[in-house]
């Protein structure tokens, strides 16, 4: 991934809001926990990589929350987010075409990513190099989303609404561009090749609207419908114009009738959890 390859705005662009209130979003699908595979004592002292860690919110939180502990978040960009914790710190790496990534094999006791791996030409080396960087019984855990956006209504009509459309074609448009947005499905097996043992797959729906029954959910729905009111266009643009040959006047009027048909219903992002340990 670089510069050049990278089809999302950054924080820098303005996107800010929308990468955090992302953060919240998850947060209330996953009940608070900033990790969901493992449960860490309140003491926990070790040191914790976030790839892709965006405005460095999740690394912030992390440090707050485990003071004893150390964490890097690495990304393209600097990132925005202000105070930072003193056992919290940034490095600007492209973590693609740096594979060494000027971190030492066996340095992390937690790797975490949140929808980095399917921004990625080659995800596999990224996971391979995530085995090198962890010690000895660490772990790593990918949070990341599976495209395309999905419902469980099988009524062809819920199917073929502006928005799934939508979705499907910036999928479309992201293979044509060298990019998996599929990739989280592949990496369970990956990871057993690579010999990471206790691999866990544990798969989220993240609503758009607040369709689903529970007060959390309701209240997730709405803010990430919120998020891609706000973000549609900036993640849509180039990888549209790049991957279909789009005007960027169809971009628009795409995106004008998706942002529409947001929170009509029952539509939601599908997130898979990865999670595995270096034995």
């Amino acid at each position: 991934m670089n510069f050049a390859s990278y089809t999302l705005p950054s924080h820098l662009d303005g996107d800010g809001r929308r990468l955090n209130q992302q953060h919240e979003v998850f947060q209330l699908c996953f009940s608070s926990r900033l990790i969901t595979t493992n449960i860490l004592p309140n003491d926990f002292s070790g040191s914790v990589l976030d790839i892709g860690t965006g405005t460095g919110i999740w690394a912030a939180e992390f440090a707050a929350r485990y003071p004893s502990s150390t964490v890097l978040g690495i990304d393209l960009f600097p990132p925005s987010i202000t105070p930072v914790p003193r056992n919290c710190h940034f490095r600007v790496l492209d973590i693609e075409s740096n594979l060494d990534w000027d971190i030492p094999d066996e340095s992390f006791d937690i790797i975490h990513t949140r929808m980095v791996l399917l921004l990625l030409r080659d995800a596999r080396r990224v996971v391979e190099r995530c085995f090198r960087a962890l010690k000895p019984g660490g772990f790593v855990e990918f949070q990341e989303k599976q495209d395309p956006y999905r419902t469980d209504d099988s009524n062809p009509a819920a199917q073929d609404t502006p928005l799934l459309r939508h979705s499907r074609l910036r999928m479309q448009a992201a293979q044509n561009c060298g990019l998996d947005r599929a990739v989280a499905g592949k990496v369970p097996a990956w990871m057993r090749q690579m010999g990471f043992g206790n691999v866990q797959v544990t798969e989220w729906k993240i609503p758009i609207g607040d369709w689903m029954e529970s007060h959390e959910m309701k209240v997730a729905g709405q803010k990430f419908k919120e998020c891609l009111e706000w973000g549609t266009l900036g993640i849509s643009k180039k990888v549209l114009m790049e991957g279909l040959g789009w005007s960027e006047q169809q971009v628009l009027d795409n995106v004008r009738e998706t942002v529409q048909d947001l929170g009509s219903g029952r539509v939601y992002m599908q997130v898979l959890v990865v999670s595995g340990k270096k034995t």
